[in-house]
């Protein structure tokens, strides 16, 4: 019997418990590394012996293999520094690929007379050449979740503060080869500020930690495998080739909050996200996150439509104008349960033309729409990508491309004007069906 939907909320647990103890067990560790250099009056520690010892002990608490190389180094007395080499984080036993984790270099600074305190006074963490390579491999394991062993969080833990984490240099990886051989998710050239960050004091409940502001900058590319894309183009015709958006992105992020209680659900809470996507703008609101699902309110700035569809990886079949097809407005609920993507009181201004419902991206996709102020005319000529749009010829419903759409629902029309005449009150029943199976009596 399959009991991945019970064991779902146990892997994210152990994950996050990871990405959040694994810092302050780092820090830990460093922290060691300045006390044994400061009593030994070296610059340079003679490290071999201890990347052994920091390296069982980072293997007892997550079951993967560390490896650390080069030498350790401690300077700058009163604020210490600690400069650790190249290292890597492995994969699960009998998992072949790249490591989780490698990096060049990470950087630490701590004031030497607050080291022997539950709460050090730290200073910038830097991390240099980072490479993340989450994998899924064609029997569907994983290197990224079910890191432990992972035992009970123990007695309450100290307080602890660090103004600044950042990453330089960076890159990161997802490739789901029960999908595609070609990574997903790219991002290349990655810089990331995570700013006041601080775990609280005494949370027998679990790891509980905050940060005042994140920032990322990155070049992106993101890949929709062709099975996928195949949902987002009509039925007919639609080319078996993945979706490819690439570009600039930007993401700044403030108040988040994260929780990993031992005997309850794990959560994330985000106050406010801003991203950037090449010329697409966007804003997240109370994003929360309770695994595997996660719910946010989402708004984007004015921009063409033409425009939206290629930074998304789309070719439109149609051309924006000054005065058509250009998005105004866009609010909505959105919500991913682990399968399915709803968004709901979705709200937009197109033109003058006012749509609100709700969506779920499914196969087919479910729509419940409410459309008003449709100047049929102008879309036409809009759509019409050879330029010989001709207002003496009838306007034709658009009835073929509707039907090729999968598309379930219903779409209703509260007014629809078209060369001085005006439909109202227009509803249309969608029923999606196999290519070529007989219409529905």
């Amino acid at each position: 019997m399959d009991d991945t939907a019970g064991r779902g909320p146990v892997r994210w647990r152990r994950t996050l418990v990871l990405l959040l103890g694994l810092p302050g067990l780092l820090l830990s560790v460093l922290l060691l590394l300045v006390v044994v250099g400061i009593l030994l009056r070296n610059r340079i520690v003679n490290s071999a012996p201890i990347r052994k010892e920091i390296s069982f002990a980072l293997y007892q608490f997550t079951g993967r293999d560390i490896t650390l190389q080069g030498e350790i180094e401690i300077e700058d007395f009163p604020w210490v520094t600690v400069v650790v080499g190249p290292g890597t984080f492995g994969n699960p036993p009998d998992f072949t690929g790249p490591p989780l984790l490698s990096w060049r270099q990470i950087r630490l600074r701590a004031h030497y007379s607050t080291l022997y305190e539950r709460a050090p006074l730290l200073d910038r963490i830097t991390v240099t050449g980072l490479v993340a390579d989450l994998r899924r491999d064609r029997d569907g394991r994983d290197n990224f979740s079910d890191i432990g062993p992972v035992e009970s969080s123990g007695p309450p833990e100290a307080a602890l503060s660090m103004p600044v984490i950042e990453l330089r240099d960076a890159s990161l990886r997802y490739t789901d080869e029960t999908r595609s051989t070609e990574p997903l998710i790219a991002l290349d050239a990655l810089s990331l500020s995570i700013e006041k960050i601080s775990r609280g004091a005494g949370a027998t409940e679990g790891p509980h930690w905050q940060v005042g502001a994140l920032s990322l900058t990155s070049k992106a590319k993101i890949t929709l495998p062709a099975a996928s894309a195949s949902q987002l183009r009509p039925k007919e015709n639609s080319p078996s080739t993945p979706i490819l958006s690439s570009g600039s992105l930007e993401i700044q992020a403030r108040g988040l909050d994260a929780r990993v209680p031992e005997e309850a659900d794990s959560s994330i809470d985000v106050a406010v996200i801003e991203l950037g996507f090449d010329a697409l703008r966007a804003k997240i609101d109370t994003l929360a996150f309770r695994p595997p699902t996660l719910a946010a309110a989402v708004s984007l700035d004015p921009i063409a439509l033409d425009q939206l569809l290629r930074v998304v990886g789309v070719e439109p079949s149609f051309r924006s104008t000054a005065d058509a097809l250009q998005l105004h407005e866009l609010t909505m609920q959105a919500r991913f349960d682990g399968k399915l993507l709803h968004l709901a009181d979705l709200a937009s201004k197109i033109d003058e033309t006012r749509i609100r419902g709700d969506l779920i991206l499914d196969d087919p996709l479910r729509v419940r729409l409410d459309i008003d102020r449709v100047d049929l005319e102008k879309y036409v000529a809009a759509f019409d990508r050879e330029s010989d749009y001709d207002p003496e010829v009838p306007l034709a419903f658009p009835g073929r491309l509707l039907k090729d759409l999968p598309l379930d629902g219903r779409i209703h029309f509260g007014k629809i004007s078209a060369r001085g005449a005006n439909l109202k009150g227009v509803t249309l029943r969608l029923e999606s069906r196999p290519k070529g199976a007989s219409p529905p009596r």
